[in-house]
Order: structure tokens, then C-alpha cells, then sequence
């Protein structure tokens, strides 16, 4: 699959696109590969996920503890 990248664009009463000004053409796979700059990927933010839920189990865990040491 192909993208069409354009600076601007028209459409007609047919529903025909025309691009205006510099246009480039992108595969979907190149649009997958490229990695968000400041965001995260999928696998990432699992990972993340993981490791809050992992911490919050291990606080309530001692928070017990804790209490039945008292």
C-alpha cells in the first residue's frame, strides 16, 4: 500500500485528488518502521505497564507486611 504525501491538495467534483506543490509517495511498512520521537512503541509501553502493576503489588505486599509486624 502507498501513501501520497503532498503539500497541498484539491479535489474535484469527480472526487479526484490533485496535489499541489512537492509530493513524495510512502509504503506502509516504511510508515511502521519509522519510531515516534518522543513517544513509545507498543512493546514499550507494555513493558511499562508491567513494571507499575509489578511495583504496586510489591508496595501492598510490605504495606501487609508492615502491618502485621506492628
Amino acid at each position: 500500500m502507498q501513501l501520497l504525501l503532498c503539500d497541498g491538495f484539491s479535489t474535484d467534483t469527480d472526487g479526484v485528488v490533485s496535489c499541489s506543490g512537492d509530493s513524495a509517495t510512502i509504503s506502509l511498512e516504511e510508515v511502521q518502521a519509522l519510531s515516534a520521537p518522543n513517544g513509545l512503541t507498543k512493546d514499550q509501553a507494555d513493558a511499562l505497564i508491567g513494571a507499575s502493576l509489578l511495583v504496586l503489588v510489591i508496595a501492598a505486599i510490605f504495606a501487609l507486611i508492615l502491618r502485621q509486624l506492628r
